[in-house]
């Protein structure tokens, strides 16, 4: 007998059965969604940032902090930008030089794409807020489920931290919903907004980290309530750490530089996808990724835990996927050199990995559980699958498929991405 084998298969019984004794509810999200505790040193060079912040201060101190706004800008290149811990609202901006980004020990700053809103007026059983004059682009009309119209509307309001559900005109509003009235500047909700703490977006994305900020670090910090995207990465080497992206309108990131790190941090209830990114050699580490795709949009286009395009070299590994509407891994159209392995991808509504439209990917000692479909090859070539732990998958656990697609690229096909399947291995994976 093998003994590190049987430990190792001892473990994943024992793994395999506490998935199952977990109960699988939507939770109270005013209580659920935290920031991690963190303790990152805070070195000579810092500047400091808080929600009282003014641009007037001199930032080098705790006690004189800056905006949010003055600190991306005026702070010299190299230097670290430390939160201090409350709520930032309507907080955006662009980090255009290298910078670190950080929590201060022990403390929660949240940045936020919303504002308070105050001076309610009741309405006929409902309650208004006049003079709302905040909206926001559309998302893509082939995005969309029929069943769910009002996804494309990235407004939300949020009483005491619980999020309202949108509708499409004043008549349909009662408790727990909004209408947001673009025509007459009016906002809506059912619930009675006395000693409540009413927060509505106001901010279409967060962050920007763009090309010229190359190995900028943002770590233990919050980011929410945007109506699109808390954080877009341009730059190449970025590092992502410890952080939470929470209800956004359409995703917590968009990466689109090389090379960037995103190790330890939280991806929930985003209204389309946790993480999307198109760039090469991204490590995507121990992370939590759940209950993304709140709005329900469609699962086979663009929703899910984490989807990945055109990327090659890239590794996931070691993260928690689950009660996602949607994929829970998804590589598509033409990721190259695809390492996913050693993750927990569990209750996801469609697959819990999916590898389309791709090449060389190897998906190896990940449990998966509870999904839609386990394990999917999509028109992939030269792709091994080894060593997975599939459990209890609704349809099947584990497909590989072919269909009319092809690649037309010459320069993909040259490397061996012709969308075509074949050349697979699939080999001493559990099914149960």
């Amino acid at each position: 007998m093998n003994i590190t084998s049987s430990w190792q298969q001892l473990k994943r019984l024992f793994l395999v059965k506490s998935l199952f004794a977990v109960v699988l509810a939507t939770p109270n999200v005013a209580a659920a969604i935290q920031i991690k505790d963190t303790s990152y040193p805070i070195p000579a060079n810092a500047y400091f940032v808080a929600p009282d912040g003014k641009d007037t201060n001199s930032g080098k101190s705790p006690n004189s902090p800056w905006s949010v706004a003055k600190a991306l800008n005026s702070a010299p290149a190299g230097a670290t930008v430390v939160f201090r811990g409350g709520q930032y609202h309507k907080a955006t901006g662009r980090i255009t030089k290298k910078l670190t980004l950080q929590a201060y020990p022990q403390e929660k700053p949240w940045l936020k794409g919303s504002i308070e809103v105050q001076g309610w007026v009741n309405d006929g059983g409902v309650w208004r807020k006049d003079g709302w004059n905040y909206s926001f682009p559309l998302l893509k009309e082939e995005l969309l489920d029929p069943s769910v119209p009002m996804a494309r509307y990235t407004d939300m309001v949020y009483v005491n931290g619980v999020s309202l559900k949108q509708v499409g005109n004043r008549a349909n509003v009662g408790p727990g919903e909004f209408y947001v009235d673009n025509a007459n500047n009016k906002l809506y909700i059912g619930n009675n907004p006395a000693g409540k703490t009413v927060e509505a977006t106001a901010v279409t994305s967060g962050i920007t980290i763009n090309k010229k900020s190359s190995n900028a670090v943002v770590r233990g910090l919050g980011f929410a309530h945007y109506a699109d995207k808390a954080m877009l990465v341009g730059a190449a080497g970025v590092r992502l750490e410890n952080n939470t992206f929470a209800w956004n309108g359409a995703s917590g990131v968009t990466l689109q530089g090389a090379d960037a790190v995103v190790s330890g941090n939280t991806f929930t209830y985003n209204g389309l996808v946790g993480l999307k990114g198109s760039a090469d050699r991204i490590l995507l580490e121990g992370n939590t990724i759940s209950f993304n795709n709140i709005e329900h949009f469609k699962t086979n286009y663009g929703a899910g835990g984490t989807k990945l395009i055109q990327t090659t070299g890239a590794i996931i590994r070691n993260n928690l996927v689950e009660n996602n509407y949607s994929p829970g891994i998804w590589c598509d159209v033409s990721c190259l050199n695809t390492t996913i392995v050693n993750n927990t991808v569990r209750n996801n509504h469609s697959a819990g990995i999916l590898y389309e439209l791709s090449h060389k990917g190897f998906i190896s000692g990940n449990t998966v559980a509870n999904n839609g479909s386990g394990i999917i090859l999509g028109d992939s070539s030269s792709t091994k699958v080894s060593n997975n732990t599939l459990i209890n998958s609704r349809n099947y656990q584990i497909i590989v498929k072919d269909s009319p697609r092809v690649n037309t690229d010459r320069a993909e096909i040259a490397q061996g991405m012709t969308w075509i399947s074949r050349n697979n291995l699939v080999i001493n994976n559990s099914l149960r």
